[in-house]
């Protein structure tokens, strides 16, 4: 900042004090002179100026380094050069607080950038794969060719619902429609969409009889519950079982999803709803994980006012439960 604008600066701050100042000792000069029996001017005016000059010097010293310093932190992790006041240092502690925040926030966008370009390369990777099967089995007239062409089919529906599911969670209320539904339906028609994964994974549902009436959204439900019983076929042993029971008392039900797969580690339980988080099961296994299946399902039941929660134990399996209301 120039002098110049410096001065001014000072000046336009300082001018309720310039004008209370000049005012009392225009009121200092009128009492001083009615006292007196000769008038007196300059002395009195000489001094009274020189201490308001020492005074908006004064001040614009102290504006000047408070400018420089707040241009100074404005980077993060610079601090003042100055002596400060209490006023300037909570102004000071709270720039840094926002920048702290910033970062945190910047931290959060990039990883979430990152683990969405990771995951649509994925996708495109794998479509890509179905796209070169589904070629090779066009060119060739045999008969059995038919069913590779349906499997990869299914895996680009599966690969584009998920790209598209992300991009909806941003827009989440323009796409949900609470009605009332029948859960154990519901859970039945996610099963039988779902045969050919256990027929492949040699995995047995198991559904219990309790029927309930709950208030959700039919599509983003059924996505929830889908996510979960695909979570429970890719990490069931062949020849284990998935279990799906409801659970109704008062006005809540609770959907109980749960596998005898290998488990979650209690380090990675608190994460598994994360966006992008994998964890040891998803790079230590052949399954492709992309860590967004229990994000999705988190967020998506987040909107619609369920609960959900994972309780699991290594090498004894996982259960999934989410919590619905009966009544409105």
């Amino acid at each position: 900042m120039s002098w110049t604008r410096l001065v001014c600066r000072t000046l336009q701050l300082e001018k309720t004090v310039i004008a209370f100042y000049l005012a009392s000792t225009a009121l200092l000069f009128l009492i001083f002179n009615l006292l007196l029996d000769h008038v007196v001017i300059a002395y009195p005016l000489t001094m009274s100026l020189v201490l308001l000059a020492v005074y908006l010097v004064y001040k614009m010293v102290a504006l000047y380094r408070f400018l420089d310093d707040l241009n100074a932190v404005k980077t993060p992790g610079i601090q003042p050069r100055y002596p400060h006041t209490a006023a300037e240092e909570t102004v000071y502690a709270a720039i840094a607080d926002i920048h702290t925040a910033y970062q945190h926030k910047m931290a959060v966008l990039e990883e979430q950038v990152s683990g969405r370009n990771t995951m649509f390369t994925s996708f495109i990777h794998n479509m890509k794969t179905s796209a070169a099967v589904i070629e090779l089995a066009a060119a060739s007239p045999k008969a059995d060719r038919l069913g590779d062409i349906v499997q990869e089919n299914e895996k680009l529906k599966s690969h584009l619902e998920q790209a598209l599911n992300i991009l909806r969670l941003d827009e989440f209320a323009n796409d949900y429609v609470p009605e009332r539904i029948e859960l154990r339906g519901l859970a039945e028609s996610v099963i039988n969409e779902k045969r050919r994964d256990f027929i492949y994974a040699g995995v047995y549902p198991k559904l219990g009889e309790q029927k309930a009436y709950v208030y959700t959204d039919r599509k983003w439900c059924g996505y929830i519950v889908d996510q979960i019983v695909a979570n429970a076929i890719k990490y069931s042993p062949s020849g284990g079982k998935v279990f799906v029971d409801i659970e109704s008392a008062g006005e809540k039900a609770v959907l109980h999803i749960r596998d005898e797969g290998i488990g979650i580690p209690p380090e990675d339980i608190p994460r598994v709803f994360d966006l992008f988080y994998t964890g040891q099961n998803g790079r230590s296994t052949a399954n492709t994980a992309t860590g967004i299946g229990l994000a999705i399902v988190k967020h998506a039941a987040r909107q619609l006012g369920h609960e959900v929660e994972l309780t699991s134990a290594v090498g004894e399996g996982t259960c999934v439960s989410v919590t619905f209301r009966t009544k409105m």
